[in-house]
């Protein structure tokens, strides 16, 4: 056990119904995987209120034990200050967001960093919408890598914490070769230009249009 690092998340279904179905959502979880602790137990999206209310029920968990780090998904700035205005006592370790090169929230990334909370990247891949696209293919072919590791590599010295998902066991291989390469400062500085506010607003207001449909 002490060799796997294992999370998972409380459904948004549950945070609607209230502590006791976050508490089972829990206790389900930790059945199914049969591993008798969480090392990390994220919140899934910060549902209106309800969110301060699972992180309360989660931070029992915490107490007992049986969840050694409170994490958090998909949380803006304002959801992150209405927790610690309700006066949450354990603070979260990480916040799962989307950043990649297409996505590059610098802003929201130094807001949390500086408060000690690690980004964790998903769709750190873009959904492959972006492997093709200039400067990503050019970085990749200068330095004989492929798209995908310019991708990860370029969220790793970022300091990120990067997900990528895939089913294919060679593709996660590839994905874990990054260690072998190093992106200059010319390259990082084209790969953070990739990203125009409009992008940063369009995503942001995805999500919260999302959020309220919760």
């Amino acid at each position: 056990r002490d060799e796997l690092y294992i999370t998972t998340k409380v459904w948004n279904d549950a945070q609607k119904q209230g502590p006791a179905a976050v508490r089972k959502s829990f206790e389900e979880s930790l059945a199914a995987l049969d591993c008798g602790y969480l090392d990390l137990f994220l919140v899934h999206w910060p549902v209106p209120g309800h969110h301060v209310e699972t992180y309360k029920e989660m931070e029992k968990l915490h107490r007992q034990g049986i969840v050694r780090s409170i994490g958090l998904s998909n949380y803006s700035e304002a959801d992150y200050k209405e927790l610690v205005d309700a006066g949450i006592t354990v603070m979260p370790t990480v916040n799962q967001i989307e950043v990649s090169p297409a996505v590059y929230r610098a802003d929201m990334i130094e807001f949390f960093t500086d408060k000690a909370i690690i980004i964790s990247a998903y769709k750190a891949l873009h959904r492959g919408a972006s492997l093709d696209k200039t400067p990503i293919a050019d970085i990749a072919k200068k330095h004989s890598v492929t798209s995908a590791q310019v991708m990860l590599r370029w969220g790793l010295q970022h300091g990120l914490a990067v997900v990528a998902k895939t089913s294919s066991p060679d593709r996660m291989r590839e994905n874990r070769s990054i260690l072998t390469f190093t992106l200059d400062d010319e390259d990082m500085a084209l790969l953070d230009g990739m990203t125009t506010k409009e992008d940063i607003a369009m995503c942001s207001a995805l999500e919260e249009k999302w959020k309220r449909s919760l």
